[in-house]
């Protein structure tokens, strides 16, 4: 059981593409522990396939979950750094090896920001380049898992980011050890959504390229709309440019519940595109590709052209 007082909400999830990019799959389990109402523990299963994407959810009394600092699990199913596995009867059942990379694990903000009150969402990337084996049955497709790339991820606080775009990389096409974990996060002064603030880590050719905090986001931009970002810094002789974008068709819509109530509308794509060019002393000029991204909107619209799944 979890030792954390509501309002609070918890997510250890895996993400992992075939190397063609065609298909992904997204395994989630949560804790929601609202300001009121009762709490739950959810397990999500999500198959992105061009032929027919699928999405279940199942719930599960608190009782039934333990997020503890090791392996997480919520009724019979389990989920730490090497190994995932469970079954919902007559929905989904999957056994996945994870082998990791022996990457250093991704943080996103400040050390000081990961103690601070604010801000109130918090995230860490466990293994950015791990590599996933086995079996995946979700609503009568089979998926063999046969040495996918993808990360393992921990997020949690106090209640959702009010809205964002997330990305992240796990290797691109001409450079497979580098990695980026972005994200454009719009804090809120009560109804009035506050301008986007961009923060990442992009690792590449033994660099790190990083800015984690809201006075080094004056460096760094990002502007998105469904299902399209352009984000960038220059941070003195180092500097970043991309673009992240996916088809609507690509995106599966989730249904986020909230610790202070209410819902938010979660439109996730594990098949997005992300081109990107890099420049400056610390890299040589170049451009970097890949169709294996993760690029996520978290926002308080409902957008007709994505059907909600979960």
């Amino acid at each position: 059981m979890t030792t954390a007082k509501a309002p609070y909400y918890e997510s250890r999830f895996i993400r992992a593409n075939t190397p063609d990019g065609d298909r992904a799959i997204w395994l989630r389990e949560t804790l929601l522990l609202p300001a009121a109402g009762e709490p739950s523990a959810d397990v999500w299963v999500m198959l992105f396939d061009r032929t027919g994407h699928r999405a279940v959810r199942r719930s599960f009394p608190v009782e039934a979950a333990d997020f503890g600092t090791g392996t997480v699990r919520i009724g019979t199913t389990s989920l730490d750094g090497t190994a995932a596995r469970g079954e919902l009867p007559d929905t989904a059942r999957w056994d996945l090896t994870i082998t990791p990379s022996g990457h250093d694990e991704v943080r996103l903000l400040t050390e000081r920001a990961y103690q601070a009150r604010f801000p109130a969402a918090k995230t860490v990337v466990r293994d950015p380049l791990a590599r996933f084996d086995g079996l995946l049955e979700i609503s009568g497709a089979t998926v063999d898992v046969d040495d996918w790339t993808g990360s393992v991820n921990h997020n949690w606080g106090t209640r959702h980011t009010p809205a964002y775009a997330f990305g992240q990389v796990c290797g691109f096409d001409n450079a497979p050890d580098t990695t980026l974990e972005i994200v454009t996060a719009r804090a809120a002064l009560g109804p009035v959504l506050l301008p986007g603030v961009t923060l990442f880590v992009f690792r590449h050719a033994g660099q790190e390229f990083a800015v984690r905090s809201v006075r080094g986001s004056l460096d760094s931009h990002g502007r998105y709309t469904p299902f399209s970002w352009r984000f960038g810094a220059r941070v003195g002789e180092r500097m970043i440019e991309g673009h992240i974008s996916a088809a609507p068709a690509d995106v599966i819509g989730l249904i986020y519940p909230d610790t202070h109530g209410g819902q938010k509308h979660c439109y996730n794509s594990a098949l997005a595109q992300c081109r990107i060019q890099v420049a400056g002393k610390a890299f040589e000029r170049t451009e970097l590709v890949s169709d294996r991204v993760m690029f996520e909107i978290l926002t308080d619209d409902r957008l007709p052209d994505v059907p909600l799944l979960a």
